[in-house]
């Protein structure tokens, strides 16, 4: 979907476009499906600028990169909790709480009673990458020698727009980006919520702008 668009430069089909629009972002709920798909034909039509059925990162750009995108990511922050681990905990450990909690990350901390606190985060593939290239034993290593230190982890702000952090994602080639506040981790943003805000933002302005043409208000 549009999460290949922005981190693989991949290209989108409309029925992706239509499973990005079906998020619950969608200001109608109440939509029939006949009124859905329509708007998402229409969306879809507006964006696929070349007009050969599918949708480039740069006609993405273009379209829902225009002035007035002024969602911010306090909007969009998930912040309903994280896995976490502590700096001293051992890569076993840490297989087995991904493999638990069903994830391939866990957020580093300096101690269990603050999850806010975080000093980096740990990746199945930084475990995998670290086995392959070192000689210590994985038994001996903590999640401190595994982890991304907080210092080189890409995070972004509640305060920051919308746009800026999609565009932080497309030049970093990255999913997901951590969120602080004050120094605190306080959520984390997505770039499928990244999107489907954007498309949003412009679905709502589009609507706004029908019903002023249209004499609605």
């Amino acid at each position: 979907m549009f999460r290949q668009v922005l981190a693989n430069a991949s290209r989108v089909s409309r029925f992706c476009c239509a499973r990005v629009l079906s998020l619950p972002y969608c200001q109608n709920r109440a939509f029939s499906i006949e009124a859905r798909r329509k708007r998402m034909d229409e969306v879809f039509d507006r964006v696929d600028v070349n007009k050969d059925g599918v949708i480039s990162r740069e006609e993405f750009l273009e379209v829902y990169g225009e002035p007035g995108t002024s969602s911010l990511v306090r909007e969009i922050i998930d912040g309903s909790g994280w896995p976490t681990c502590q700096v001293e905990t051992p890569a076993s450990d840490i297989l087995e709480a991904m493999s638990n909690s069903s994830v391939g990350w866990l957020v580093v901390t300096s101690s269990a009673k603050d999850f806010s606190d975080i000093q980096g985060i740990v990746t199945e593939k930084d475990i995998v990458m670290k086995a392959l290239k070192s000689k210590m034993d994985m038994s001996s290593l903590e999640a401190k020698h595994l982890m991304t230190p907080r210092d080189k982890l890409i995070t972004v702000s509640a305060s920051d727009s919308v746009w800026d952090v999609t565009k932080i994602f497309i030049e970093k080639n990255i999913r997901a980006a951590p969120v602080m506040d004050d120094g605190k981790l306080i959520g984390f943003v997505s770039v499928r919520d990244a999107v489907a805000q954007l498309v949003e933002d412009h679905s709502t302005e589009m609507d706004s702008l029908s019903a002023y043409v249209n004499g609605s208000y």
